[in-house]
């Protein structure tokens, strides 16, 4: 299946294609300067023109903040707007705020297409919106599991490091763990920060709004690799950035699981 990933970090290591790959979710997002006229239609024309061949739909939408009131009590307030721009068929989608702009999808194929559509993205964002700097770049993968055949061989799929208290044996016949989940951050010496979460979830439940619930049981790993170094808003120098972040959430990826994980999912011994 390929070399043994003895550490979480260290040098990139070959993909190994999934033809049933656990991903469910993928999104890079970069920040920058607050521009207030991308809240105007007018103003993000040309931006919307020069993706509207791969995202030709675009709807607006109201963001909602949670707020902490004075008594204790979770309130709701207004947020700013969001344009968002789909595919059709859905699958690809661009999100584009005052001060950010994302590219997510849940039909994630292969590396360099995502990298490849991101540039493009950024390019019409500098381009169009005239934005300068960019203040933070992440990007995250999410996998799940949710077959029950391989919930039931998590301690044959994941490393021992990974698997904690999913499949400790809890000495009483029924006892089932319903919710085992670890959350970790590492801090780079090149300053790209990961933050690490996985671990058993019950169905219907969700460690994230942004992530939608599994209807049933499931194993979950999230990566977000990012950086807040300011840099300039360069297409090209964002695409290699948000390759390197790839290439260290994969190697992470890779640590994590054993090659039982990836035959499992289609991976070629």
């Amino acid at each position: 299946m390929g070399t043994v990933i003895e550490s979480p970090f260290g040098p990139a290591v070959p993909e190994v294609p999934l033809p049933k790959s656990p991903l469910v979710f993928v999104v890079a997002q970069v920040r920058f300067e607050r521009v207030a006229s991308i809240s105007s239609e007018e103003f993000i024309a040309g931006f919307q023109e020069a993706i509207r061949g791969a995202y030709p739909l675009m709807r607006r939408e109201q963001q909602a903040g949670v707020l902490l009131g004075p008594d204790g009590r979770i309130v709701t307030a207004e947020g700013g707007h969001v344009w968002r721009f789909d595919e059709r068929p859905e699958g690809w989608q661009v999100a584009l705020a005052p001060d950010f702009v994302a590219l997510s999808t849940s039909r994630y194929t292969r590396r360099r297409d995502f990298l490849d559509r991101l540039t493009i993205l950024l390019a019409a964002a500098q381009r169009e919106l005239q934005v300068r700097f960019c203040e933070r770049l992440g990007v995250r993968y999410v996998d799940r599991v949710t077959d029950t055949a391989l919930l039931a061989r998590l301690h044959e799929l994941l490393r021992p490091e990974v698997l904690g208290t999913a499949v400790t044996d809890p000495g009483v016949k029924g006892v089932e763990v319903a919710h085992a989940f670890a959350d970790t951050t590492y801090l780079q010496p090149d300053g790209i920060e990961m933050h690490a979460r996985w671990g058993v979830l019950p169905e219907l439940a969700t460690f994230d709004p942004a992530i939608a619930p599994a209807d049933a049981r499931s194993w979950v790993l999230d990566l977000d690799a990012s950086t807040r170094e300011p840099m300039p808003f360069d297409p090209t120098a964002l695409g290699a950035r948000a390759e390197l972040a790839c290439e260290r959430i994969y190697r992470f990826f890779r640590w994590a699981v054993q090659d039982q994980f990836l035959v499992a999912h289609g991976g070629q011994p």
